[in-house]
């Protein structure tokens, strides 16, 4: 019989090594297995897009494979050059390929939701990826499996792309019709593909429910995917790099700059600025970023000027009102610091 203390032992032991256990390397331009039992199939992979860096947020494409196949990052990797989007491959939940009830079936949808955002969850810790330019698409079996996800939960896509396929729940209704209205979707299939006809229905269906839907005939390809696809390849960056896109992203740091989130607005400014370096949102971003991180430098130096003039109260009030104001920025960390140095160190 095991001893409370060789319990306590064990549990301990177990805790430090699942803790000392190495979490697999991200690098850009590189493909990642990732295992995890609470994902379908019990692993999804992580690609890195070749231009990464953490200046800035990231778009994600959630990518399902087709039948037969393993969490990848085809075709979405090839058609960027590897390049602009994070890409997470995921897998199925064990119960995908026997036949279900509709009931049976969202209650499948839920299931594999909720492999979605553990997949998510593990790559924000890790990637700096923007929960709100979130796409989900996939080559046969795929593309069925994203129309079904872009219609589960349509708050969380930006874009759906249905690549050999078309809608899985045919000519059942929309539980919720509003949910794809004014979403943009692309279709694309060979004109030889026996999905075809499906892919032509289910334009014609999301037409008619409001999305912005985007559709390429594959001229003389049957089950296949066209590699070279530059109308799929312009629609995916302009889910994060068209005009209309930007201006959007450039009104939202403006609101939070109006409002008074300095530090928001700076990230926000921030990180349009790194999209592009010549189109017009992005340089009047990088501007009022500059001018953000210009203000804040001038009310450290200020509030470092009173600290060392005596003026306490001048100083912790300056840093008080920096630290609200710039939350969540590296202005309002250092103005904590010197907040928490100046009220620990006694007045002279």
């Amino acid at each position: 019989m095991r001893t409370i203390a060789a319990c306590c032992l064990a549990s301990t032991l177990a805790a430090f090594a699942s803790a000392a256990e190495p979490s697999p390397a991200l690098s850009p331009g590189k493909e990642t297995q990732v295992d995890d039992p609470k994902v379908g199939g019990g692993y999804f992979v992580v690609y890195v897009p070749s231009d990464y860096s953490p200046r800035r947020r990231w778009p994600a494409i959630f990518c399902y494979h087709g039948q037969g196949g393993k969490p990848t990052s085809w075709p979405f990797k090839d058609i960027l050059g590897g390049k602009s989007f994070v890409i997470v491959g995921m897998g199925y939940c064990d119960d995908r390929d026997r036949r279900m009830t509709m009931p049976e079936f969202d209650r499948y949808l839920a299931r594999e939701e909720a492999s979605v955002a553990n997949a998510l969850a593990w790559a924000e810790k890790r990637l700096k990826v923007d929960k709100e330019q979130l796409l989900v698409g996939g080559f046969s079996m795929g593309g069925w499996m994203a129309s079904s996800m872009g219609e589960t939960a349509p708050k969380l896509w930006a874009g759906v792309a249905i690549l050999g396929a078309g809608r899985q729940k045919l000519d059942l209704p929309m539980s919720d019709p509003a949910a794809v209205r004014g979403k943009p979707i692309y279709i694309g299939a060979g004109d030889k593909d026996p999905n075809f006809p499906h892919a032509k229905k289910a334009v014609d269906f999301y037409t008619k429910a409001g999305a912005k839907v985007t559709f390429e005939e594959y001229t003389g390809l049957a089950h296949q995917m066209k590699r070279d696809s530059t109308v799929l390849r312009d629609w995916l960056l302009a889910r994060v790099a068209g005009p209309e896109q930007l201006k959007a992203r450039l009104a939202t740091a403006r609101a939070a700059e109006r409002a008074g989130k300095l530090g928001r607005a700076h990230t926000l400014y921030s990180e349009l600025a790194g999209v592009s370096d010549s189109d017009p949102s992005c340089l009047a971003a990088a501007e009022v970023a500059r001018k953000l991180a210009d203000a804040a430098e001038a009310r450290l130096s200020e509030a470092e000027k009173a600290i060392a003039e005596g003026r306490r109260s001048d100083a912790g009030r300056l840093l008080a009102l920096l630290a609200t104001r710039y939350e969540g920025s590296p202005f309002a960390d250092r103005a904590d610091a010197l907040l928490n140095k100046l009220q620990s160190t006694p007045a002279k």
